[in-house]
């Protein structure tokens, strides 16, 4: 007798319930979707007791006749997809045609819809998947969708839902996306007839930012639009000092769908690593327009993962569109007079499991927060590690692949202690400030510089560092990095597991510009070293390194990496440290060279160089405005 049986559609969709319903939140998102397919220009959500009582979705598209309504109940009826061939043009949220059926199984379901030339609506009401009633109804234009005490009849799946709190925290985040995605569509919700939040429509996604998270969130956005023959890419980028603590603020979003990507997450971060401090997170808002046929949505059930074709392509166009916009906005802190704290996190202990990943906190009801996205590299790409208490800041860098124009060198004279004062009318280079001069030194460590209306500070030993980190990146390419030998070999007393590292990385040393010999038992003997390192510190730079290079081999994918680090520590040795004296000259030379980097903004470990401090901000210290 055989033992393999066609399961029952009740079962059928019971199984499919629980890859598209995992919970109040994703009912939410596929009846927001449909709405948005229908051209809706206004949704309205209302839940109670977390969604689990009632999810009530209405909207005021086209509406369905009443042969389409009873068919949209149905598995796998759609009216978006007929060939196959369809897949690869989907130009719509839902198209597998799943989600009603399988959320009518699971809840006690009813549809009332009607088309704006009809004149009565039609009403069907479903108990478990088994239809009770369809009947003719008045009602307006649109779809109105109530979903009644989901998961009655599947109690296995109902025990496992959160507290009221947790799945309302869900639903505003699937709602808040879904807003930001569209801002030409007016979005409300309401928890238990409270409104969280009600956002009318409006022409732009900084707008739209504004609505839902304030005047100051979105004053400390940056918008911007870039395009390539592939792809293009909008979004809102937050500025150089407007840094959050976790990834909330990280978006993604692929023709108006929010998605989940790794890919994304590791080309924001490696766009983004030199500016940000090693523990703060960008916030960052992006929005993809591309081809259909050159991304896959049918990965998930819930359509949250896509895979591109072109992977690659797009993760280098990504990071040098975000890069453009860091140098045209000119990514300098600023300071400013701010009352405002960066709100504590409010009570919450779940861990949260929402597929593209939301807040670690419960968002107050008016003022939803954003998801964290997924942000696992996908290719090698550079990580310097911390250095000395003067440079410690662990993030990504540009590769040393990347072109890199070469600088001159730093100038260094023999400088008398006392420090000179700085000639009236010292104009410098700048970036592309003008009419910026050269007003003094502050410690030993800052250069000041007045603009016509901002005063600029600049941190003269990260400002070096910047300088000689991509001197040293462009002369590798040529592998030129400039040596000189010692008259004299310094000896260098290691560890036993020092001298096996050294071994595993000899040609990485020669790389960067040392000449290193075993001298016998744990001494290494110094015969050169690269130029610009002063002599004094050639020990403690080679020990440094041999204590972050790992034991093993590098494999392809490492040897970069390892070379950069090795960079980033020869650059912060090389380079002026704070209390060093510098002259006028010295002073001018070295803003200079920095005006001529690729990026000005960071040192190799993402500490500031330049910040701006306006004259409006000055006069309100003194209460002159």
């Amino acid at each position: 007798m055989s033992k393999i049986k066609i399961l029952s559609a009740d079962v059928a969709n019971k199984i499919a319930a629980g890859e598209v319903v995992e919970r109040p939140a994703s009912v939410v998102k596929e009846l927001i979707e449909n709405a948005i397919d229908a051209e809706s220009t206004s949704i309205r959500v209302e839940i109670r007791a977390g969604g689990k009582r009632l999810i009530s979705v209405s909207d005021n598209g086209g509406g369905m006749e009443r042969e389409d309504a009873l068919l949209a109940l149905e598995r796998h009826a759609t009216s978006k997809v007929s060939r196959i061939e369809d897949l690869e043009n989907i130009r719509t949220f839902g198209f597998r045609g799943e989600a009603l059926a399988s959320i009518a199984s699971v809840s006690q379901f009813e549809l009332l819809t009607r088309t704006a030339d009809a004149i009565q609506g039609t009403k069907i009401n479903v108990d478990g998947g088994v239809f009770r009633s369809v009947e003719e109804s008045g009602c307006s234009p649109g779809t109105h969708i109530s979903i009644n005490n989901l998961f009655h009849n599947v109690p296995a799946r109902l025990k496992f839902l959160k507290t009221d709190t947790t799945e309302v925290r869900h639903i505003t985040n699937q709602v808040t996306w879904s807003a930001l995605a569209h801002p030409s569509i007016h979005f409300s919700l309401s928890h238990n007839g409270k409104s969280i939040l009600d956002v009318r429509a409006c022409d732009s996604h900084l707008e739209r930012a504004r609505l839902l998270y304030g005047k100051e969130f979105a004053d400390n956005l940056i918008e911007f639009a870039e395009e390539l023959p592939d792809f293009k890419l909008s979004g809102l980028l937050g500025k150089p000092d407007f840094t959050k603590a976790n990834r909330e603020y990280q978006l993604f979003f692929m023709n108006h769908r929010p998605i989940r990507s790794q890919m994304l997450g590791a080309a924001l971060k490696e766009a983004l690593g030199a500016t940000i401090q090693k523990d703060r997170h960008a916030v960052a808002l992006l929005f993809m327009t591309l081809e259909p046929d050159t991304v896959d949505v049918n990965v998930h059930p819930a359509k949250i993962e896509v895979r591109f074709r072109n992977e690659r392509t797009i993760f280098s166009g990504i990071v040098r569109m975000i890069r453009n916009v860091i140098h045209k906005e000119k990514f300098i802190p600023k300071i400013e007079t701010s009352t405002e704290t960066e709100p504590a996190p409010t009570e919450e202990v779940e861990v949260d499991r929402t597929p593209i990943g939301t807040a670690q906190q419960i968002s107050t009801p008016t003022r939803p927060r954003p998801p964290i996205s997924t942000d696992r590299r996908v290719e090698s790409i550079v990580t310097p590690q911390p250095e000395n208490v003067e440079s410690e800041r662990n993030v990504t860098q540009p590769t040393i692949d990347e072109d890199i124009e070469p600088t001159p060198e730093v100038t260094r004279t023999v400088v008398q202690p006392p420090q000179q004062q700085i000639p009236e009318g010292a104009m410098l280079k700048l970036l592309d400030f003008e009419n910026v001069e050269l007003k003094t030194n502050l410690f030993k460590t800052y250069i000041v510089a007045e603009g016509e209306d901002r005063i600029f500070f600049i941190d003269q030993h990260v400002a070096a560092e910047r300088v000689l980190y991509e001197r040293f990146a462009n002369q590798l390419k040529t592998n030129c990095i400039p040596v000189q030998g010692l008259l004299l070999p310094v000896t260098l007393e290691v560890t036993p597991q020092q001298v096996a590292i050294l071994k595993v990385h000899e040609d990485l040393f020669k790389k960067i510009g040392f000449e290193l010999e075993e001298f016998g038992g744990n001494t290494i003997l110094i015969r050169a070293i690269p130029s610009p390192l002063p002599t004094r510190i050639a020990s403690q730079t080679i020990t440094d390194l041999l204590d972050k290079l790992p034991e093993q081999p590098h494999t392809e994918v490492e040897i970069p990496k390892a070379l950069d680090d090795a960079l980033i520590t020869l650059a912060c040795r090389s380079a002026i440290k704070a209390g060093d004296t510098l002259d006028t000259k010295e002073m001018i030379n070295l803003i200079r060279e920095l005006s001529e980097a690729k990026l000005p903004f960071n040192c190799p470990h993402s500490r500031p160089i330049i910040i701006e401090m306006g004259r409006d901000e000055l006069e309100r210290r003194f209460h002159r405005q």
